[in-house]
């Protein structure tokens, strides 16, 4: 469920043009680790975050909710993702990072920051996370590209045989399974395919033994599903 929020101010610091998506090689669709965390802190210190938080529960806000209350309106009419519009000469996908869009963001940010943390990652590690990476506004705005275009150049699979340095992170949230979504059992199966490294992610203070193990015997990959027939 998506909540509702009044308008988020568009930051001042965020560019208004960029290189376009369509102008930019999928293999390259990437933000820095930094620059994804500090993304999400400013969706987080706006009053539409607090509205968020007080009607759904903070840990219970989304990559939806996140979609449509700021990445969708701060990109609108640019062509480029929140990634493009921030890194202006992005680079080769140092990071695969899988998520389900449903997830906590909290957890999520969480797990990006254990990930930086316990690997030793650079923050300019460049790292591919779709809603960010893509363009999400579908208004046909000159540069970019709709969902279904960049769906049709394979971004997930083009990253992902490229093996990335880091290999491939799967982020685990307490509101929402990942391996519920099938695009997200298509990516580990790609991965597993390409034989790059494949890691969990997790906010460890949301998360114990017991229920990581529910992770593995509490669900089938058969009963994944997918937003939109066409996508299957």
């Amino acid at each position: 469920v998506i909540g509702t929020a009044p308008h988020a101010p568009r930051p001042s610091w965020l560019p208004t043009n960029g290189t376009g998506q369509a102008n930019v090689e999928p293999n390259c669709w990437s933000i820095s680790l930094e620059n994804w965390v500090r993304f999400v802190h400013e969706c987080m210190a706006t009053a539409t975050w607090s509205s968020l938080a007080e009607t759904k529960g903070e840990r219970n806000v989304n990559m939806y909710d996140i979609n449509v209350h700021f990445i969708k309106p701060w990109t609108s009419g640019t062509g480029c993702s929140i990634a493009c519009l921030m890194d202006n000469n992005q680079g080769s996908v140092d990071l695969m990072v899988s998520h389900a869009w449903a997830g906590s963001v909290v957890e999520s940010l969480a797990s990006i920051k254990t990930i930086t943390n316990m690997y030793l990652l650079p923050n300019d590690t460049l790292i591919f996370f779709d809603a960010m990476c893509m363009y999400q506004a579908e208004d046909g705005a000159l540069g970019g590209l709709s969902i279904t275009e960049q769906l049709d150049m394979d971004p997930f699979i083009t990253i992902i045989n490229q093996k990335p340095n880091h290999g491939m992170f799967i982020i685990h949230t307490t509101i929402s399974e990942v391996y519920e979504r099938l695009w997200c059992v298509h990516e580990m199966d790609e991965a597993i395919e390409a034989n790059i490294q494949i890691y969990g992610a997790f906010d460890p203070a949301s998360w114990n033994d017991k229920a990581l193990k529910s992770i593995v015997t509490g669900f089938s990959t058969v009963s994944a599903e997918c937003t939109g027939e066409d996508h299957k």
